[in-house]
């Protein structure tokens, strides 16, 4: 099977219809269909549902951010996205966002972005640290 971008904007718009409840809990459980989610569990959705499709899991990262800069502290702009590469470019599937963003176009500040060679999370380049 082959990836594209069509994927991308099938999963990112079906996923987005699902309600969204903030800060729903950071237990990463994929949305479903019938239940109020958040940031985390969309993006885990939008990766199990891409993966579903024949994507390869190393091409989809879970990556976290601060959106708005000018919005206030940074604990209430924490965000969560899935990230996706294909064809030497990486999207952005954001539930704030009706289709995939390339990742050069969106102003965040990226703080953690999962790794599949360590299996855990690594800090963004330039990121701030001192938020846990």
């Amino acid at each position: 099977m082959t990836i594209s971008y069509n994927d991308l904007k099938v999963v990112n718009t079906k996923v987005n219809l699902l309600p969204y409840q903030s800060e729903v809990g950071d237990d990463w459980t994929p949305a479903v269909d019938g239940g109020s989610s958040d940031c985390d569990s969309y993006a885990t959705a939008k990766m199990q549902r891409l993966i579903a499709y024949g994507w390869p899991e190393r091409s989809l990262r879970l990556a976290c951010c601060f959106v708005e800069r000018s919005a206030g502290e940074k604990r209430n702009r924490y965000h969560c996205v899935l990230l996706a590469d294909i064809d030497g470019m990486t999207y952005v599937l954001d539930n704030r966002f009706p289709l995939p963003m390339e990742w050069a176009f969106l102003d965040y500040e990226w703080h953690r972005i999962w790794s599949h060679e360590l299996n855990s999370w690594e800090w963004a380049k330039d990121s701030d640290r001192s938020f846990t």
